[in-house]
């Protein structure tokens, strides 16, 4: 179970929220596991969508170790589960952000999450093979004629603040953890 301070910035969120209301849980949550007297630093990205389509802006925390990038949770709100597009969206950003960072990431696995609110997807890239390497989940084809569901609902499977969600979670950040205690102590 997340420890009460976790929990309680969860439970301030209001009903019918919006994106930044989950900029402070997160950035608890992420502090927690990553301290500002460590070697990771907790880096708050506000970057701008890749369509003109699309108004709103991409909030990312990105984690790194020593300057170079090991870990992304990237924000989007609640709500963009509701529709393909949205859903789409949130899926070609995270997956762009990981192809921008990936080629100086020193873990062998890039890992990466989009969070529609408290609802996660994860995505992971073996960087020793970049050329050759699949971000997963594998992404689904737009159909050029037909509406088809290239980001479903289902891959958001996972709830930060259910158990499953929070042990998946912690899975991916201690695989962090660890594969940069290796780094540090083969340096």
């Amino acid at each position: 179970m997340w420890p009460d301070k976790i929990v309680r910035q969860f439970q301030a969120v209001p009903p019918n929220p919006k994106e930044s209301d989950f900029h402070g849980p997160y950035n608890k949550l992420l502090y927690t596991f990553f301290p500002p007297d460590s070697d990771f630093t907790v880096v708050p990205q506000y970057l701008q969508p890749s369509s003109r389509d699309s108004a709103d802006f991409i909030v990312c925390f990105e984690i790194y170790l020593k300057n170079l990038p090991v870990f992304i949770v990237e924000l989007k709100d609640p709500s963009a589960i509701l529709q393909i597009s949205t859903r789409g969206e949130a899926d070609d950003q995270i997956r762009r952000r990981m192809g921008d960072l990936a080629g100086n990431c020193p873990l062998p696995i890039l890992h990466a999450i989009s969070a529609l609110g408290t609802r996660l997807c994860f995505y992971r890239l073996d960087t020793t093979d970049l050329a050759n390497s699949d971000i997963l989940p594998l992404p689904i084809a737009r159909h050029p004629t037909r509406v088809n569901d290239y980001a479903p609902a289902a891959r958001w499977e996972y709830d930060v603040m259910e158990e499953r969600g929070e042990a998946n979670l912690r899975t991916v950040i201690q695989e962090v953890i660890e594969g940069c205690t290796a780094l540090a102590s083969n340096a």
